[in-house]
C-alpha cells in the first residue's frame, strides 16, 4: 500500500507553492558549494591525490645496534609543483621501500624520499618512473584560513581502498604540539574527521592546499589537526638547498606575568605586557643576549602580552614563538627586554635548539658498550618507547630531564646506563636500568663525547661511575677488555660503539677510538 496523501484546500495551494519554492532555493543555496566541490574534486582534484604505502624498519632504542621488525604504513599525499609529492614525515621516517598509487589507477610506482622535516612532520617524495605523472595535475598552496572557513580533507583513510572526502570548518588556530616531533609549531584545528590513512593528505579550500592532515584527538569527536601553509612554505624553502635545517627557537623558558606584585617587583609599569625569562638554553638564539630575570616585552617588532602571545591578525593571537619560527636559521630577529628597570634593544642570531633531550632525526641511536654495560645519550625517541602515556609510565627522572631541564655549558646531554648485558664481570648490576650517569672517576661529564673520552683515558685499575642520585658502578678495566669480544659475540653485536664515537679522539694528537672490532676469543 502507498502512503495516503491528505486532501488540500484550494486556497492553501499558493502558500504551499511559495513554501516549496523557498525550500528549493535554500537547498540549492546550501548545497551548491558542496556540489561544486564534489564536481571539482572528481574532475580535477583527484588527479593530484596519491595513496602511499611505505615499508618501515625502525631502529631499536632498547638494543641500539639492531632494528625492529619491518612494518607496513598506509597514508596519503598530494602532487605539488616540480613533480613532487608532499606528505607527512611520520609516514616515511625509517622507510626502506616506498610505493605510490594514483587515484583510480591500480599500478604502483616506486618512490624515494627526497627531503624530510621531522620537526614539522613533512616530507617530499620523488617517483622513480616519470610516466607516473601522466594525466596528473599539481595543486597550489593557498593562504592561512580564517576561523569558520569551510574546508575539505582528501585522502585514503582506513575503511576502504578508494578516495575519501570529509568536510568541516576551521575551529582553532594556535601554536600546538606536533605529535611526531613534540615540537610546538603553528597548527590549525578542524572539525572534519581525520583517521588513520588520512595522514599526509591535502586539506583544500577553493581548490588550493591550505594544509596537510597531520593528527587527530583520540579522546574527541571529529577533532583533527592540520599543518598550515606558512609551515609548509617554510619547509619547502628550507629544503631547496637539499638539506633540512629546521625551525629556529629562542631557547627561552618563560613565566606569564599576570600578577601585579610580580610585575612591580621587576619594574614593569601598570598596563604593560611582557613575560619573565626563567631560564635560557645553552647555545640557543638567546644565549649570551637574554638573561634569566629579564622581561621579554617585544619580539620581531610585536608586543608580547602577559601570557606570551602576540597579535597575528585583527582577530587572532598566537604564542610569540611563532614569530621566531617564521624565520629561517641564520637570520636575525629583534627583541626588547626590560633588565633592572632599563629597556634594552637586542638582535638575536637565530639558531636551532636541540634541547637537553633531543629528538633523534634519523639513523640508529648512538651507543657505547664497556664491560657489558650499554651507555646511550637520552633522546625523546628512547622515552617514547613507553608509549603514548610516557609522561606517566617512563621513569620519573628521565621525564623530568625531557620536560623541564635545559642544556647548560657543563651539561649538554644526558648520559644513561641503559642496561648490563649479563656476564660474570657485571654480576650484581644486571638489574640496573636507565641510570643517569653524572660523573666518571669523580669528574662531571657534560655529554656522551666527554663520557666516552673519560672511559678510554681512565687511569688505574678501576673506573668509578656515579649516578645523578649518587649510586655507584665500578668497572674493572682489565676484565672489561678481556671480556669485550666474548660479550659482543654472545649478543651478536657487530661493534662496541656507534659511528659517532669511532670518530672521537682519545686526546690531542692521539689515535682514534675506533680500532677494529676484536675477534671472538671463544666462550669460557
Amino acid at each position: 500500500m502507498g502512503i495516503p496523501i491528505p486532501a488540500l484546500h484550494t486556497n492553501a495551494l499558493p502558500l504551499l507553492r511559495l513554501q516549496l519554492a523557498l525550500l528549493m532555493f535554500l537547498i540549492v543555496t546550501l548545497l551548491s558549494p558542496h556540489q561544486a566541490l564534489a564536481k571539482e574534486g572528481y574532475a580535477g582534484i583527484q588527479m593530484a591525490l596519491v595513496k602511499i604505502e611505505a615499508q618501515i624498519r625502525p631502529p631499536d632504542n632498547y638494543n641500539p645496534w639492531q632494528y625492529k621488525d619491518q612494518e607496513r604504513v598506509i597514508g596519503s599525499g598530494v602532487i605539488i609543483a616540480g613533480a613532487r609529492i608532499l606528505t607527512n614525515a611520520h609516514l616515511v621516517t625509517d622507510s626502506v621501500y616506498i610505493e605510490v598509487k594514483k587515484t583510480n589507477d591500480p599500478v604502483r610506482y616506486i618512490a624515494h624520499l627526497e627531503a624530510i622535516g621531522p620537526q614539522c612532520d613533512l616530507a617530499i617524495l620523488k617517483v622513480e618512473d616519470p610516466s607516473f605523472f601522466h594525466n596528473t595535475k599539481s595543486l597550489e598552496l593557498g593562504g592561512l584560513p580564517d576561523l569558520l572557513d569551510e574546508v575539505a580533507v582528501f585522502g585514503f583513510p582506513e575503511g576502504g581502498e578508494e578516495l575519501s572526502i570529509t568536510r568541516g570548518v576551521v575551529s582553532r588556530i594556535e601554536v600546538m604540539t606536533y605529535v611526531h616531533s613534540m615540537v610546538d609549531l603553528l597548527g590549525v584545528q578542524i572539525d572534519a574527521a581525520i583517521n588513520p590513512g588520512n595522514s599526509g593528505g591535502p586539506v583544500l579550500m577553493d581548490g588550493k592546499i591550505i594544509g596537510v592532515a597531520m593528527q587527530s584527538l583520540a579522546q574527541g569527536e571529529n577533532i583533527g589537526y592540520i599543518i598550515p601553509t606558512p609551515i609548509i612554505r617554510h619547509f619547502l624553502d628550507d629544503v631547496k638547498d637539499g638539506k633540512f635545517d629546521g625551525f629556529p627557537d629562542d631557547g627561552l623558558l618563560v613565566q606569564p606575568m599576570h600578577n601585579e606584585d610580580l610585575r612591580e617587583y621587576y619594574g614593569m609599569k601598570k598596563g604593560e605586557g611582557g613575560v619573565l625569562v626563567v631560564d635560557v638554553a645553552y647555545g640557543s638564539s638567546s644565549w649570551g643576549f637574554i638573561k634569566p630575570d629579564d622581561v621579554l616585552v617585544s619580539i620581531g617588532g610585536q608586543a608580547v602580552a602577559r601570557d606570551g602571545s602576540v597579535q597575528l591578525s585583527d582577530q587572532l593571537r598566537v604564542h610569540g614563538s611563532y614569530l621566531v619560527q617564521k624565520k629561517h636559521i641564520g637570520e636575525k630577529i629583534q627583541a626588547r627586554v626590560v633588565r633592572g628597570g632599563k629597556l634594552l634593544n637586542l638582535e638575536l642570531p637565530l639558531k636551532s635548539s636541540p634541547g637537553l633531550v633531543p629528538l633523534r632525526l634519523d639513523g640508529k641511536p648512538d651507543y657505547f658498550i664497556h664491560g657489558g654495560f650499554v651507555f646511550m645519550p637520552l633522546t625523546m625517541n628512547f622515552i617514547w618507547e613507553w608509549g603514548g602515556n610516557w609522561q606517566r609510565d617512563a621513569p620519573a627522572d628521565l621525564v623530568t630531564e625531557a620536560e623541564k631541564n635545559l642544556p647548560k655549558p657543563d651539561r649538554r646531554e644526558v648520559v644513561i646506563l641503559r642496561s648490563a648485558l649479563a656476564h660474570r664481570i657485571n654480576a650484581g648490576y644486571q638489574e640496573v636500568f636507565n641510570m643517569i650517569i653524572s660523573k666518571v672517576n669523580g669528574q662531571k661529564i657534560a655529554d656522551m663525547d666527554e663520557f666516552v673520552r673519560a672511559i678510554v683515558a681512565a687511569k688505574g685499575k678501576s673506573i668509578l661511575l656515579s649516578s645523578e642520585a649518587g649510586l655507584k658502578v665500578v668497572i674493572d678495566k682489565e676484565k672489561a677488555a678481556r671480556a669485550e669480544a666474548e660479550i659482543l659475540e654472545t649478543y651478536a653485536i657487530p661493534r662496541p660503539m656507534s659511528e659517532r664515537f669511532l670518530k672521537l679522539k682519545k686526546g690531542k694528537g692521539s689515535q682514534e677510538l675506533g680500532m677494529e672490532t676484536p675477534k671472538p676469543a671463544g666462550r669460557k
